[in-house]
């Protein structure tokens, strides 16, 4: 779950906001979902993961959640020591996850999406030859004198 909608690929609305229960009984809501990408760094050797069906809340705050239950149903294997957790799929390491404060910390970074978008306009070639042809004919005049 996180309230940073901007970090959010193939984002879909849900039809009704999905309730959230929290440890202070108190209850915000889901708005949509869609996947998140996270680098993590294991053993001096980044990867960049996808995590899918993130959840859009945006009463979460400044942290985010990962549902250790979910990631157990999608064949990740978490273990947990006094102090350090990792984070393992078919033998390998994924990540590592440090305990600071009671709190369970993913060593990770958030890659952002691009932005790319382009605009086609549907113009003559008389049109771009008058708009840049003329314009490099008088930069070889220039150089020509």
């Amino acid at each position: 779950m996180t309230a940073r909608k901007e970090w959010i690929t193939e984002y879909t609305s849900f039809d009704m906001p999905i309730p959230i229960g929290l440890g202070d009984n108190r209850t915000i809501k889901a708005l949509g979902s869609g996947s998140v990408q996270i680098s993590m760094d294991v053993d001096g050797k980044s990867n960049i993961y996808e995590l899918r069906n993130v959840y859009y809340v945006p009463d979460m705050g400044t942290n985010n959640l990962l549902s250790v239950t979910y990631m157990v149903n999608k064949g990740y294997f978490i273990s947990f020591g006094a102090y350090k957790c990792e984070i393992t799929r078919s033998g390998n390491l994924i990540g590592r996850v440090e305990k600071q404060r009671n709190l369970w910390i993913l060593q990770g970074t958030t890659v952002l999406p691009t932005q790319e978008s382009a605009y086609v306009a549907n113009v003559s070639l008389e049109l771009w030859h008058r708009r840049l042809g003329h314009a490099m004919t008088r930069s070889i005049k220039k150089l020509s004198h």
